[in-house]
């Protein structure tokens, strides 16, 4: 589950005239004559090299070839100016980071998942701040930008909203004699239809768990439906509740029925959540969850009549049951070691201009986190369903709540081992809170920030 801003010093009538520029809204035309040789300095926006390590691709189908076309327009509007784009794998994305962090070496311009994937780094002081960079006036044409709040300023960008949608295969549906037309919307309704699915000789749930993603992403769906508010999820982390309150693990008990019942595809220890979808897509399974760059994909290749979308059935009592489990997804933020600061912060800025944002949606179908996106582009009546879903008050993707570490180390693969039979829900959720208390006592000043951050500071 990015980017735009601009500002520019004072330095002569050719800032002055570069301000100008920026303020008319006329970034996005050729703009290289005020990149002169003439101007050089450090807080010239137009002027040396950026890298940019990229994410979207697992998220946004499409994306890492837009991003290069787009790249390629910036630099003929800047001829002063290269970009180079470096696609990060998701499984290495937060390693690699913290890795090149160590050395304060790498990349100009950097993309983790929003919230604490994107808060961590800046805590550790490995983050550049926006103010000075971006305009205030910019930056409130974001969405969700509180999802990156620390310390009262917003680290970084966004660069499309992303839903978790709950789909269905309308014509598996009907062969199981179900109706295709509607999804489960209750729990109880979730297993009969399962039921009904495997006794037709069809795969009810098709996911993937190579990458561990799956285990995360069920207790953002499910695991989240007891709690009331979003500062229950933060007290786990906190050491204010335990993991191990069936409030916040019964979701594994949910995971291990589902496994035992045999209503997961087969082979779903064999392949990630990706190749997963894309047998999803090619009819081998009824049930996934999947984003909307993936159902955007769908749709342009076709398949939109065999598709149903909505929330996940809710199974729990708690006021969260009611939210759509949505984020703005990646965030991009200028690193601290960055030598061109301002280039980065223009370049961003730009990505998030009007003829940017309808280019994106054009190109990928994902909705912009931008508010200048009108959803009157929206034509396709399965995704205005989807924006719908992303745009209401209620929503949260509890992943991002989640310490790093205990993400990697605790969430994903103790989730993964209920379903594949290695671990039982009540092994599972004490290793899950294992790993809690791992992370507060390795990661003292880390705790110390997210307790900061968690109570609001």
């Amino acid at each position: 589950m990015l980017s735009r801003f601009s500002t520019s010093r004072k330095v002569g009538k050719l800032s002055f005239l570069i301000a100008i520029v920026s303020i008319t809204g006329l970034a996005f035309s050729n703009t290289q004559t005020f990149a002169s040789s003439a101007f050089k300095s450090a807080a010239d926006p137009y002027s040396g090299k950026l890298v940019y390590w990229f994410w979207a691709e697992s998220d946004v189908p499409g994306s890492t070839a837009w991003m290069q076309a787009a790249i390629k327009r910036y630099e003929a509007l800047h001829k002063n100016i290269s970009i180079e784009l470096v696609p990060q794998g998701s499984d290495t994305l937060q390693g690699a980071f913290e890795t090149t962090a160590q050395s304060k070496s790498g990349p100009d311009i950097a993309m983790q998942w929003a919230t604490l994937p994107v808060l961590t780094p800046v805590w550790r002081g490995q983050v550049a701040s926006l103010k000075g960079l971006v305009k205030p006036s910019e930056m409130a044409n974001w969405l969700n930008t509180s999802e990156n709040v620390s310390g009262g300023e917003v680290w970084a960008m966004p660069l499309y909203l992303l839903g978790e949608p709950f789909v269905w295969n309308k014509t598996l549906f009907k062969k199981a004699g179900l109706d295709p037309n509607k999804g489960p919307t209750t729990w109880a309704e979730f297993l009969a239809f399962s039921a009904k699915l495997k006794a037709a000789g069809i795969t009810p749930i098709q996911m993937g768990l190579k990458d561990g993603a799956f285990g995360a992403w069920f207790q953002a769906t499910v695991g989240t439906q007891n709690l009331d508010s979003v500062q229950e999820l933060k007290d786990v982390y906190t050491g204010k509740a335990k993991f191990t309150d069936p409030k916040y693990s019964s979701y594994l008990t949910q995971l291990d029925t589902l496994s035992k019942k045999g209503y997961f595809n087969k082979d779903i220890a064999s392949i990630d959540i990706n190749q997963a979808w894309q047998n999803f897509a090619q009819g081998k399974g009824a049930m996934t969850w999947t984003t909307d760059g993936n159902v955007a994909a769908w749709v342009k290749a076709g398949l939109e009549k065999q598709i149903g979308v909505q929330m996940t059935p809710k199974l729990g009592t708690g006021k969260l049951a009611n939210f759509h489990t949505a984020t703005q997804s990646i965030s991009a933020f200028i690193t601290s070691w960055s030598k061109n600061k301002q280039a980065a912060a223009t370049f961003l800025s730009w990505l998030h201009q009007p003829e940017n944002l309808a280019s994106w949606y054009e190109a990928t179908g994902a909705f912009p986190a931008d508010k200048r996106f009108s959803a009157a582009n929206i034509k396709n009546p399965l995704m205005k369903k989807l924006f719908a879903l992303n745009s209401q008050p209620g929503q949260l993707w509890a992943e991002n709540y989640a310490p790093p570490q205990v993400d990697s180390n605790g969430l994903r693969p103790f989730g993964a081992a209920v379903v594949t039979g290695t671990s039982t829900p009540a092994k599972a959720a004490a290793d899950i809170q294992n790993s809690i208390k791992q992370w507060q006592t390795q990661q003292p000043a880390d705790f110390k920030s997210y307790k900061l951050w968690a109570s609001g500071k």
